[in-house]
């Protein structure tokens, strides 16, 4: 069974229905004053910072080619 990670973070994720951790969900959520960071700004450092975090195998997908 493949797990089921958080789309902007990569952390592991229990409902297999989500999409987003609770912390992830809460920061596109919330309401940002004129001295925060900007959401762009947060999705960029949460990116950068989880850069690697998770492992993808690209073996088993075929390529587009096939299914043309």
């Amino acid at each position: 069974m493949e797990e089921n990670r958080c789309i902007i973070c990569g952390k592991i994720l229990h409902d297999p229905l989500a999409v987003y951790c609770a912390e992830c969900e809460y920061e596109l959520k919330r309401v940002r004053l004129e001295d925060d960071e900007s959401l762009e700004e947060w999705m960029s450092k949460m990116a950068n910072e989880n850069l690697g975090t998770v492992q993808t195998d690209l073996d088993h997908i075929k390529m587009l080619d096939n299914w043309l």
